[in-house]
């Protein structure tokens, strides 16, 4: 008996957030850095004694049942859309065989800010073609996951988490009208060893209610040109981000890290809600050369730039302020997928 396996990594985006989402992609290009981390989203499929498809999720405690066709009985709308999306990958369900059941669960919360939808979505995708024994191009792999979540499910929000979650690495990726260009910044593993080192990662609060509201007030003040400029200033920083990693002047990246959030809280009043601010101060006195919320905005994880010697007096103070720490490490690779035999 076959089991099918699978995970996609989450991320940390540094620096050109928000410049990946349409229209200022198309009409301006964006471009975003960001880097993979060892949370994840994992899934696998093996059969079920019950008929039919079941997805569970251990993490939401929920359940989706396939009825008919395209009739689910549930309410995991995100791996519901992604198997009525690739029909052709779903595994053969008749109604006189046993059927099959997914379990997922992710390694953050959702509206955590470090693209756990998009790691689903990828994750899913993984498995389906592995079970299907197809392959598949990684561009179309993460244009498929864009489309499924901001066009099928309309959830709002730009291309970097898919592209992420595909591609794996410390990246920049060049967003416009046509293919999006991957680009690997760094092969000397020194230069993440020793980012990594002076990085911390908390989880201050739950975004979910912001989320829809945040994403479209950012679009409409685009569009209405009140933030064209500060869109702009965020995609300049990624070039000289690039660049002080590379020469591995870290204190100096951490330092353009409070230049890039002073002006991408100019995108929106509702990025940084008062414990943002507070948890950011807090941040600062005890040693921060600067931080970000990793995702929209609203809540979810910031990440704290510090020196070494300044890490566990930083995460001290945030743990007693009620920030939940998170280890982590920065991951090179992308989705991955493997199968294993069961031996009953």
């Amino acid at each position: 008996m076959k089991i099918y396996k699978a995970r996609a990594p989450m991320r940390i985006g540094f620096f050109g957030g928000g410049t990946d989402v349409t229209p200022y992609a198309e009409e301006h290009g964006g471009k975003v850095l960001n880097c993979t981390i060892n949370l994840y989203v994992r899934c696998m499929l093996n059969p079920s004694t019950q008929p039919g498809l079941t997805i569970r999720s251990l993490d939401l405690q929920e359940v989706s049942r396939m009825v008919s066709g395209r009739v689910w009985d549930g309410k995991l709308a995100l791996p519901q859309a992604v198997l009525d999306a690739m029909p052709h990958l779903q595994p053969s369900l008749e109604a006189t065989q046993p059927g099959y059941k997914i379990t997922m669960f992710s390694d953050a919360p959702p509206g955590s800010g470090l693209g756990s939808s998009s790691a689903l979505v990828v994750s899913m995708l993984k498995l389906l073609y592995n079970v299907a024994n197809e392959s598949f191009d990684a561009h179309e792999l993460a244009e498929l996951a864009y489309r499924i979540e901001r066009v099928d499910l309309g959830i709002p929000g730009g291309r970097q988490d898919q592209y992420a979650a595909v591609f794996g690495g410390m990246c920049v990726y060049h967003f416009g009208k046509g293919r999006v260009i991957v680009e690997p910044v760094v092969t000397d593993p020194t230069a993440l060893l020793e980012l990594e080192s002076c990085l911390i990662i908390g989880y201050i609060g739950d975004r979910q209610l912001l989320r829809h509201h945040l994403m479209e007030d950012q679009v409409q003040r685009l569009v209405s040109g009140d933030t064209l400029r500060y869109h702009d200033e965020t995609k300049a920083f990624v070039d000289e981000a690039t660049r002080l990693l590379r020469e591995l002047r870290i204190a100096d990246f951490g330092r353009l890290l409070h230049d890039a959030w002073e002006v991408k809280k100019a995108f929106s009043p509702h990025i940084a809600p008062p414990i943002v601010d507070e948890v950011y101060a807090l941040a600062r006195r005890h040693g921060a050369w600067g931080g970000k919320i990793t995702g929209a905005g609203g809540g979810g994880f910031m990440v704290f730039a510090c020196p070494f010697d300044r890490r566990l007096e930083l995460e001290r103070v945030l743990r007693e302020a009620g920030v939940q720490m998170r280890p982590f490490s920065f991951v090179t690779h992308g989705v991955q997928a493997w199968t294993v035999q069961e031996h009953v």
